[in-house]
Parts: C-alpha cells; sequence; structure tokens
C-alpha cells in the first residue's frame, strides 16, 4: 500500500503548496489527473480538502465519498476553511496535507498498482 501521507508530508516540506502536495501524492495511478485546485478557490476551503475532493471525483467516487472525507475531516480539525484552520491551529499545515491524504488512501477509492 501507497503512504500517501509521508509522499503529502515531504511534498508539502520541500516547498509545494498544500493543494499542490496532496494532489500529487494522491494523483500518482491517478489516470484523469488534470492540475491542482488553487487553495482558497472554492468557499475559501483548505487547499489540502480541495485537493483530496478534486482527486475523490477524478478516481470515480461520489459526492457521498466527498461528504464522508468531508465530515472525517471536520471531525479531526473542526473546520474546512484554510482562514479558519490556520487561526484555529497556525502552523500545521503539514498535519492537514498529511491527513487528508492519508484519510482519501483509506477510503479505498484509488487503486494502487
Amino acid at each position: 500500500m501507497i503512504d500517501y501521507e509521508t509522499i503529502a508530508r515531504n511534498n508539502h516540506s520541500s516547498g509545494m503548496n498544500c493543494s499542490a502536495a496532496v494532489y500529487d501524492a494522491l494523483g500518482i495511478n491517478n489516470p484523469n489527473k488534470t492540475e491542482a485546485p488553487r487553495p482558497r478557490a472554492i468557499e475559501g476551503k483548505c487547499g489540502a480538502v480541495l485537493a483530496a475532493e478534486q482527486v475523490i471525483r477524478e478516481a470515480g467516487g461520489t459526492e457521498e465519498d466527498v461528504a464522508e472525507f468531508e465530515k472525517r475531516f471536520t471531525e479531526k480539525y473542526k473546520h474546512l476553511k484554510c482562514s479558519e484552520l490556520r487561526g484555529f491551529l497556525s502552523g500545521k499545515c503539514n498535519d492537514y496535507v498529511g491527513f487528508a491524504a492519508a484519510e482519501v488512501g483509506k477510503m479505498g477509492i484509488l487503486s494502487d498498482p
């Protein structure tokens, strides 16, 4: 099984923004890969959240899968919006990136090689 969390965290630590870090990590086997969404581009959501949601959709997941991901993320961090997350737990972006990638990996939507 691919360790999406570690890949995403390393991407982020190497200078990728939150969205690109998650999208790149989760897109390893994504034949429908386009480009990472811009952080905060939709409803001010965290880029890690937006990237995870985009990958879920591109991998054939449903809106129910997206809702499940959002539920898991908010159970852990209480918010989806970047401004609320950064104000709530300043400096934890790498944690959001790692969690988002790990949770999508656990959902069983992606196919490992």
